[in-house]
């Protein structure tokens, strides 16, 4: 969490801080938060996974036939992208002991965070086949809001 707020800093004070990588390492954070509090068993995934349907359920305008066409393929997706979001979690975690290293470090996040993209890429074609275009944009633009704010639920209780 620490980190992600100093990365989070470096980047808007350079002012090199572009929306989408606003939302990668935003994204990033929640994950590794949530993560960490699962380690520490202080963490009922299947709540937060639930509590965040609902959110995006609501704030999306779903119904509950559009909801239960479209959570599977989201579920599915997020699936995927746990190993990825561990695997950086790993790199960010560790200290390279040369510049080799550390290279090696940096081509490997980024090859991440593209497998990412493409995995969310992938399955943004397939949530257009059981919900509007309109309405995913409001379940994507719900799920930010509701990391945001699980984010800030977390930081405050540290």
């Amino acid at each position: 969490s620490r980190i992600c707020m100093l990365i989070w800093r470096v980047k808007n004070n350079r002012g090199e801080g572009s929306m989408k990588y606003k939302r990668i390492i935003l994204l990033l954070c929640v994950f590794f938060s949530v993560s960490l509090l699962h380690a520490q068993g202080k963490f009922d995934f299947n709540r937060i996974k639930a509590e965040s349907h609902s959110f995006m359920t609501k704030e999306a305008g779903l119904t509950v036939q559009e909801a239960a066409r479209f959570f599977p393929v989201y579920d599915e997706m997020r699936d995927k992208q746990r190993g990825y979001f561990e695997r950086l979690r790993a790199i960010h975690n560790s200290k390279p002991s040369s510049e080799r290293e550390a290279s090696k470090m940096i081509e490997q996040a980024d090859a991440y965070e593209i497998q990412l993209k493409q995995i969310e890429q992938r399955y943004h074609k397939e949530m257009l086949k059981v919900i509007p275009a309109t309405k995913l944009l409001r379940v994507l633009e719900a799920e930010r809001r509701f990391h945001r704010q699980t984010f800030r639920k977390m930081a405050g209780r540290r």
